[in-house]
């Protein structure tokens, strides 16, 4: 079996087409769905690196993958991969948005330079993506009842885990990274192990999947006893649950997402530069020469030759 074999990223994609077909069929919010959102999650544009469009998932994570296999595995299907890589989630609470609300080019860009700039001077490629909350409460540092929390899932190398964990535990200390409530983590960071690396590379270029929720408890020592402020209150803290995402929600994250492009949602440094390079170019490579004459203003891409480029 190939890299992309080992991924299964195949296999996961034609669930979430179908999951996404019944929701455009069954949600009680299909009527918000317009006559070219329905284009957008078809074959004839996987070419355009949709991230909404599960074939064009397909396409970027077999290129994607096969120059992760070059790289750290000589070509090989992932079994073995050379020297240490971490998989590293960073998220801030200024990167949440509502629902309803457009990513524009500029606040995507501010994004991407705010949950990355942990991992400057390190070996890195990595994806931003929304995990949508759909019930959070008061006391959560984001004023609304539903948000996209935008944050991002790397691969890392070329650094040792004692100085990326400090690196990043300086960053929260001083506020640069932030939970969307207290009890949960920031920044979190796990060593891959020999054999795994596929199925990471599969979670850093998934679709959105789950929907997420907030219920608070009492704080509790190592003993299990509950943490009682000066005043004699119990202190309290948030634990996070998911679920798979239900039709309306399926719907909520489409509109927010059907503008944007993986390619654009990709991040990297050092020798993830050259890697994300070379990825954008093979992966953005037209083989036919069907126009995408019905595709959106705002997302058709200007063509020369067989070769998608944007001006």
């Amino acid at each position: 079996m190939s890299f992309f074999s080992n991924t299964r990223i195949e296999y996961w994609q034609a669930r979430q087409h179908s999951a996404q077909r019944r929701a455009f069929e069954k949600s009680n919010h299909r009527h918000t769905l317009s006559r070219g959102d329905r284009e957008l999650p078809k074959p004839k544009f996987r070419y355009d690196l949709l991230a909404v469009n599960s074939f064009s998932r397909r396409r970027w994570g077999e290129v994607v993958s096969g120059e992760l296999s070059r790289f750290f595995c000589d070509g090989g299907d992932g079994t073995t991969h050379a020297g240490d890589v971490y998989f590293v989630s960073l998220m801030d609470i200024t990167c949440a948005r509502s629902p309803e609300e457009k990513l524009t080019d500029n606040e995507l860009q501010m994004m991407k330079n705010r949950l990355r700039f942990g991992l400057r001077d390190f070996a890195y490629l990595g994806m931003v993506e929304p995990a949508y909350y759909v019930n959070l409460q008061q006391g959560v540092r984001y004023n609304g009842r539903r948000c996209m929390y935008w944050h991002l899932h790397a691969l890392v190398w070329g650094v040792s885990r004692k100085e990326l964990k400090k690196r990043l535990r300086k960053l929260v200390r001083s506020g640069h990274y932030s939970a969307i409530a207290d009890g949960l983590r920031a920044t979190h960071i796990r060593k891959i192990k020999q054999g795994r690396l596929p199925r990471y590379v599969a979670y850093l270029l998934k679709s959105p999947c789950r929907g997420y929720r907030l219920s608070v408890r009492d704080r509790e020592d190592e003993s299990g006893r509950p943490i009682i402020d000066a005043d004699g209150v119990v202190l309290r803290q948030f634990k996070q649950g998911k679920a798979n995402l239900r039709y309306c929600e399926r719907i909520a994250i489409f509109h927010a997402m059907k503008h944007l492009h993986l390619d654009k949602l990709a991040v990297a440094g050092g020798d993830g530069a050259s890697l994300l390079k070379t990825a954008k170019r093979i992966a953005l490579r037209d083989d036919t020469t069907t126009l995408r004459s019905c595709i959106p203003g705002p997302i058709r891409r200007k063509r020369k030759r067989t070769i998608m480029v944007r001006r």
